[in-house]
């Protein structure tokens, strides 16, 4: 990430100054320090900032596959639940010491074949409970569903999630798979 940045600045330091050419030697009084625009960069991101906005930012995927002369129609739905029922203790938002009252985030999948449904699955943190169970106490009580990838195989639709503590870095990746008939299993 830091070189990133550097790279960055060097390329709009080299942008700025045209196509002037010039046989000045580097004055070190006037220097950047690359730490200090790493931190400046680091806190003009709020974490916090964005993670809210996803509340207003649903996922829809809505796709189709043929399979054995049958047309699949996939239809996924990830979004905020607006139930302010998850609160985050302040010992894990570090930005502001207080407790952060947020929403649960959920799934829907719907699969049809030719039009009739296949299966409905309504995909929940609760959905993961045998894992969560074994992983401890702050993510059964303190995360929720974040970040869901679909993949559709030739025999199975897979959902990857990170089960997190929001506006933290503490979660766990987690993977629910179904079968055609909607049969599925949760993994880790």
């Amino acid at each position: 990430m830091r070189f990133t940045v550097f790279l960055f600045f060097l390329t709009l330091l080299s942008c700025s100054t045209g196509s002037k050419k010039t046989n000045k030697q580097f004055d070190t009084t006037k220097s950047i320090s690359l730490t200090d625009t790493i931190q400046h960069h680091e806190q003009e991101v709020d974490f916090r900032k964005e993670f809210i906005s996803l509340y207003q930012k649903p996922i829809l995927i809505d796709t189709s596959f043929i399979d054995n002369g049958k047309k699949y129609k996939v239809i996924f739905h990830h979004f905020s639940t607006m139930d302010n029922e998850l609160v985050v203790p302040a010992k894990y938002n570090f930005d502001t010491n207080k407790d952060f009252t947020t929403h649960n985030f959920a799934s829907d999948l719907t699969v049809l074949a030719d039009k009739d449904t296949v299966f409905k699955k309504h995909i929940t943190k609760a959905t993961f409970k045998s894992l969560l169970d074994t992983l401890g106490t702050p993510l059964n009580k303190y995360a929720t569903l974040l970040y869901p990838t679909l993949e559709l195989n030739n025999d199975n639709i897979q959902i990857h999630y990170s089960i997190s503590i929001p506006v933290t870095d503490v979660g766990v990746g987690v993977s629910i798979k179904f079968d055609k008939k909607g049969k599925y299993v949760i993994e880790q």
